[in-house]
């Protein structure tokens, strides 16, 4: 199982009480195994074993694209690179 996957760039997650930064497939599990404590729903159950399942680092880029699509559809993404503009 590939723990230290880099996410690049890392993912910015609102949470509470400060923003969560995700560096590693690893920091995305743990982040996810904490949602699922929150949110139950069928989406996140879903991701939670595409994660645990990741044999390969095509799998590890495809499952960290779903998380990045399902935090954006929740409204949870931070914004990127503040520093464009």
């Amino acid at each position: 199982m590939i723990s230290d996957f880099p996410i690049a760039p890392p993912i910015r997650v609102k949470d509470s009480p400060r923003e969560r930064r995700l560096e590693t497939l690893e920091d995305a599990r743990s982040f996810v195994n904490d949602a699922l404590a929150a949110r139950r729903t069928p989406p996140w159950r879903e991701l939670h074993a595409r994660l645990k399942k990741v044999k390969s680092e095509d799998d590890a880029i495809e499952a960290i694209g779903a998380l990045r699509e399902l935090l954006m559809m929740e409204g949870l993404l931070q914004s990127s690179d503040r520093s464009h503009g």
